[in-house]
């Protein structure tokens, strides 16, 4: 992110709070597959991203490090102390389970994000 502009997000306890720059630091966002294979420990961050004022410019890089679409999620050791603070897996908004073929848990998180894409060119994959 450019130093001094702003703009990325994250709900925290049903709000949505600014993530504050901390120069020569990068923002990690914990994933959603990376929440299963720590069975909670980890939690996925639901985070956007507000647009700069017209004419001001905004630059962020990110990088997606993904496994192949059919690929499983294993679960990673985790020690006891850790593991009994795990707060269990998060729930979307559809309640829809994290799921542990990364290509389906893709999908599922595509769908939801993109809704108007789904209803006019994949009906088929519409939820009741």
């Amino acid at each position: 992110m450019e130093p001094g502009k702003g703009g990325l997000q994250v709900e925290y306890k049903g709000q949505w709070i600014d993530a504050p720059q901390v120069p020569g630091t990068f923002v990690v966002n914990i994933g959603e597959m990376l929440e299963l294979a720590t069975n909670g420990y980890l939690k996925a961050t639901l985070h956007r991203v507000i647009s700069p004022l017209r004419g001001t410019d905004r630059i962020s890089l990110p990088f997606f490090f993904n496994p192949a679409l059919d690929a499983t999620m294993p679960q990673l050791a985790v020690s006891p102390e850790f593991q009994a603070k795990a707060r269990g897996l998060s729930v979307d908004p559809t309640n829809s389970p994290i799921l542990e073929t990364y290509g389906d848990n893709a999908l599922r998180y595509r769908l939801r994000a993109h809704p108007n894409v789904v209803a006019e060119h994949h009906s088929d994959l519409q939820t009741a």
